[in-house]
């Protein structure tokens, strides 16, 4: 007994300190990377995070912040401390991460020692727990929920999970009533930083059934209120749909029906496993994945999934401990993974960020039983173990470096699914920016225009209907020096576009005031006008042709006319104070 308490007394600080330092080691690299996709709208232009307390927490427009509000909090507070540098935000996100993957040690850890299986795991436990936490925190899956700026939501909101099922565990060993209250309180903060910590009551009924109580009788008998008041935090969601709206979070979209989105999700997560068992194909974004639309097209490793959701839920009462991990891993899933089809994203990977570590305790503790009593296959396992720690930490840092910029990770998306559109106007765009950082006409505006504009005629050629791209053709014919293609190129589409005919008039109109066609330009800014009535930016290109034209009475009305629409059209305010001191002579 000796031996074992000092062997304990080790492991207390040795075994966290693994973990820690696997998980600084594999996101070391992750620091510098720049804001990319969602996070330009969620952070960069997001006015709603330029205070600690906003007016309303929910910004406006469907972004990954609305209706989040503790989510919101966390990225305003880095941007009170450091504004737009980016490296707070990804070290605030990797102080999650670890914080998290330490969390989950010490839950694995304490549920190795619970009275069910303490004889058996009383040396092993700190070391399972350790390496369990270890390959979590490493393995590439998690990448996009710690390097993605904006995906904090998905790391964020799993540490609060995690806080819950930690107090809850206290709970039931200690006799301070602050623990209980901690599991409340880390709920509700979870629930209020995202929609996948639902599950967090129901889980924690089930470990307690599981590890502690022994029965669901017991465990509501000994914490029903801790249920109950966990329970209630569901109106965070409620709220978050009813009151925010939050485009996305729940709700039957027109794309797929409840029962197409189900049959989807079984490819989607025999996907998710396959990265998680062999994570060489990672992908930014999946908008292109298929809808199923028929049986016949669910693969066969989504049947397996099927299989083993049923089986999930057989082992819950003949086989607790592994229908535990079951449901920790397809519960986490449920509300972006079930019944609820979630705006035009079938599949994301920082969904797995949490139901991973389900997987990888099956494959630590299931594959440590069975070799535990043989000391050479033992050794040969704890061996196995670490070269697959070297390999995830050494495929988490290539992963990070693909994320060190926009054009890259874009890059990355498009050379594994040339079918995706978004990935594709996401490269397009990125080109684009490069190429307005150098002045019109040069060489070096027209390469980038012209990468870009392979981006989005592919995107025209297989999927004419994809929103804004053909602006962003028309944009990028003129950037790569070719003007009169470019307003040709508008013009040909008015006829067959109407819900982006404003969008298209104005582009043409920038074109024709470019050559000092006023006329014309002047005839498409008011066309504009009346096409989209709600819009600001044709009251704004008016008010600069009646600028450029000396007209500063008109321009005068058009600029105020476009912050009457928009009150945060800073160019547009800028230049009507220009024209109102030239109006009155100054």
């Amino acid at each position: 007994m000796t031996a074992i308490r000092r062997s304990n007394s080790r492991s207390r600080w040795l075994a966290p300190l693994l973990v820690l330092f696997a998980g600084v080691i594999a996101y070391s690299n992750s620091l510098h990377g720049p804001f990319i996709f969602d996070d330009n709208l969620a952070i960069v232009d997001n006015p709603q995070i330029r205070s600690l307390i906003p007016n309303r927490f929910s910004p406006p427009g469907p972004t990954t912040l609305s209706g989040r509000p503790v989510l919101v909090f966390s990225v305003a507070t880095d941007y009170a401390l450091a504004g737009l540098n980016v490296e707070i935000y990804h070290l605030t996100n990797l102080v999650i991460h670890i914080s998290s993957a330490l969390l989950l040690y010490v839950t694995i850890r304490r549920s190795l020692l619970s009275p069910i299986w303490q004889d058996r795991f009383i040396r092993s436990a700190p070391w399972l727990a350790a390496a369990a936490a270890a390959l979590w925190a490493v393995h590439p899956l998690g990448t996009q929920a710690v390097t993605y700026v904006v995906q904090r939501a998905e790391s964020l909101a799993s540490l609060f999970f995690l806080v819950s099922l930690y107090c809850l565990i206290r709970s039931a060993g200690s006799s301070p009533r602050w623990w209980p209250a901690g599991a409340v309180l880390a709920c509700g903060l979870g629930m209020a930083t995202k929609e996948t910590v639902a599950a967090a009551p129901i889980i924690a009924l089930l470990y307690d059934r599981t590890f502690l109580a022994g029965s669901f009788k017991q465990a509501l008998k000994l914490r029903w209120k801790i249920y109950v008041a966990m329970a209630i935090t569901w109106t965070f969601i409620l709220r978050a749909f009813l009151i925010d709206r939050r485009e996305g979070t729940a709700g039957f979209q027109a794309w797929a029906s409840p029962v197409q989105y189900a049959a989807t999700q079984l490819n989607v997560i025999a996907h998710y496993l396959h990265l998680a068992l062999w994570p060489t194909n990672l992908s930014l974004d999946y908008y292109d994945w298929p809808i199923v639309r028929k049986p016949a097209e669910i693969t066969w490793q989504g049947w397996v999934v099927a299989a083993t959701i049923i089986a999930t839920i057989l082992a819950l009462k003949w086989k607790p401990q592994l229908g535990f991990l079951g449901a920790w891993f397809f519960l986490i899933l449920a509300p972006t993974s079930s019944l609820i089809p979630i705006n035009h994203e079938a599949a994301a990977e920082q969904r797995m960020y949490l139901p991973l570590a389900a997987v990888i305790c099956l494959a630590v503790v299931g594959g440590w039983m069975p070799i535990e009593r043989h000391r050479i296959v033992r050794w040969l396992g704890i061996i196995a173990a670490c070269c697959a720690a070297v390999g995830l930490t050494d495929l988490t840092l290539a992963r990070n470096q693909q994320y060190s910029s926009p054009v890259s990770i874009w890059t990355d998306t498009v050379a594994k699914r040339p079918n995706d559109s978004r990935a594709r106007y996401g490269l397009g765009l990125e080109w684009m920016k490069i190429s307005l950082r150098y002045p019109f006409g040069s060489q070096q505006a027209q390469s980038a225009a012209l990468q870009a504009k392979d981006q989005f005629q592919i995107i025209a050629a297989h999927d004419p209907e994809f929103p804004q791209n053909l602006i962003s053709v028309g944009q990028s014919i003129d950037r790569s020096g070719d003007s009169a293609a470019a307003e040709d190129f508008y013009s040909a589409q008015l006829p067959n576009h109407a819900s982006i005919a404003a969008e298209l008039l104005i582009e043409r109109g920038i074109l024709r005031a470019r050559r000092q066609d006023w006329t014309d330009a002047k005839a498409d800014y008011l066309a504009a006008v009346n096409a989209n009535p709600n819009i600001a930016d044709p009251h704004y290109f008016l008010g600069v042709l009646y600028q450029q034209l000396n007209d500063f009475n008109a321009a005068e009305h058009e600029f105020a006319h476009t912050l009457a629409i928009d009150p945060n059209y800073k160019d547009a305010a800028a230049r009507l104070q220009t024209v109102t001191r030239m109006a009155k002579g100054y």
